[in-house]
């Protein structure tokens, strides 16, 4: 077989331009799930009205002024993963299994006869995005439509590699001058998946021949968003608890995605299409969290208030394309690699705000039940380029007004029995996403047991979650549905000193 590399460079070029952004960016960052340490997770995260654990702090702001001592925790944890994909009832398994870092904090306290200050730091995970998985399956739609719908109205002169050019000057341009549409555009021209049809320089046929096609998605990802919250929390009387958070947002984002396809008819030009793109995202965030927990007795009643997040984001992407091309009764691959880093424009996004509500019981010194419901306005979520004259933007955020819903819920239940030394603890979860037509859902139950030894704690918590997540092959042209049903096991020890 016959290949052709279509660049003839051996360094990088970078540029620069804007309007990467897409739906799924909103709802990556747009966390609903909350983790932290093992007492927390172990009672399903219903921790709204009861504090005195430093997860509680990040979900309401007075759980701080909860604590008799000061105290100081660190949480490490182990999970493992099985993905089951399906793509037009073709279904693929996937299990992946990794240990990662869960948490630090510390509180501290001061007392006096009536009232209690405390300040408090803590490092909550807000979204994990450490997975992996591959999708194959058979589909009637070939990615010969993405190409098409982003060529649609280009030019095909633009599309062109001239004598003095290469295919890495030809796709820095188009992304510096006209952006990420003519350089998809581009790619699939260049690599011979579509034409322009006849005389009609603007408009664009397919050159692929198919019924049935088979088709291989790879994706990997790792990163995560951080919260690191300072807290300053005050109580009363030992009945009113009062607390205010200032969080500071951290947030990386890597993924690869490997796209195959192949199973054309005899007589196609084009034979098979493999399809590379790089992505990493970064970017930094504030928002503001106001709580309290009142007591009335053996009841506990807990209010927070969490402000819109605004992050600001910066990503760069690259990409590759390869095809196998029939030419006289045989296949010449042809290799498009611009080896460009493509850096977009930042951008600032604001997520949405999130009310909670909670109640607890004490049962003495025996145990206790706490009950936890979170309203997030996910349908707040926004785009802006700092002036709000970026078209695409406004697009997209008229898009996410009517993709998702007002509201998202999340419920969490969870309860501890008291014996001697020992905690016993049980809980659940349920959070619903946002996205009307996705209809995302993570439900989970939990369970673990901690063992006091006076000024040092071991808690072991453990997780049995299910993620039922709807996607897109891709947000343009291929927007063919495929399910995510991630089974995932997670085990979390956490060990805290008091001061």
């Amino acid at each position: 077989m016959l290949k052709k590399y279509l660049y003839l460079h051996l360094f990088f070029s970078v540029t620069f331009f804007s309007n990467s952004q897409t739906f799924e960016d909103a709802l990556r960052y747009s966390s609903f799930y909350h983790e932290g340490t093992s007492r927390f997770n172990s009672m399903g995260g219903a921790f709204g009205s009861l504090g005195g654990d430093l997860s509680a702090i990040s979900i309401n702001p007075a759980s701080s002024s909860i604590f008799l001592d000061s105290e100081i925790s660190v949480t490490l944890n182990y999970k493992n993963f099985s993905i089951s994909n399906e793509l037009n009832n073709y279904n693929s398994l996937s299990k992946k299994n990794f240990y990662s870092y869960g948490g630090l904090g510390f509180v501290l306290v001061y007392e006096n006869r009536k009232s209690r200050f405390s300040l408090s730091y803590n490092n909550h995970r807000l979204g994990d995005f450490n997975n992996s998985f591959n999708l194959s399956g058979k589909n009637s739609s070939g990615i010969d439509n993405y190409f098409l719908y982003y060529a649609e109205g280009i030019p095909s002169e633009d599309l062109l590699i001239y004598d003095d050019e290469t295919s890495q000057s030809v796709y820095t341009y188009l992304g510096d001058n006209y952006g990420f549409a003519d350089q998809q555009a581009f790619l699939g021209f260049q690599s011979f998946i579509i034409n322009n049809n006849g005389e009609d320089n603007n408009n664009y046929i397919s050159n692929t021949l198919y019924n049935n096609l088979d088709q291989n998605l790879e994706i990997f990802r790792k990163g995560d968003h951080f919260k690191h919250s300072v807290n300053f929390g005050y109580s009363f009387n030992n009945h009113f608890f009062t607390g205010i958070n200032i969080n500071l947002h951290e947030t990386l984002f890597e993924e690869t995605k490997i796209f195959e396809e192949y199973g054309y008819a005899n007589d196609s030009n084009v034979q098979r299409i493999f399809f590379k793109e790089d992505l990493l995202a970064f970017g930094t965030g504030f928002s503001v969290q106001l709580g309290s927990i009142i007591k009335i007795k053996q009841l506990r009643v807990g209010l927070s208030y969490s402000t819109p997040t605004i992050l600001n984001i910066e990503e760069e992407s690259s990409q590759l394309i390869e095809t196998d091309i029939s030419e006289n009764n045989k296949l010449t691959t042809y290799i498009i690699d611009p080896n460009t880093i493509n850096i977009y424009d930042k951008y600032e996004i604001k997520l949405p705000s999130k009310s909670l509500f909670s109640l607890a019981y004490i049962f003495g010194t025996r145990g206790l039940i706490s009950f936890d419901y979170e309203i997030t306005k996910f349908n707040n979520t926004e785009f802006d380029d700092n002036d709000g004259k970026d078209s695409y933007l406004n697009s997209l955020n008229y898009s996410i007004k009517n993709k998702m819903a007002a509201i998202s819920e999340s419920i969490r239940i969870g309860g501890e029995y008291l014996y001697k030394n020992l905690n016993l603890r049980a809980g659940y979860f349920y959070y619903k996403g946002p996205d009307l037509d996705l209809k995302n859902k993570v439900t989970g139950l939990t369970a673990g047991i901690g063992i006091n030894y006076g000024y040092f704690d071991l808690d072991i918590g453990i997780t049995k979650s299910n993620n039922f997540i709807k996607n897109r092959l891709y947000t343009r042209g291929l927007t063919d549905k495929y399910d995510i049903d991630a089974d995932t096991f997670a085990v979390y020890a956490s060990f805290s000193i008091k001061l």
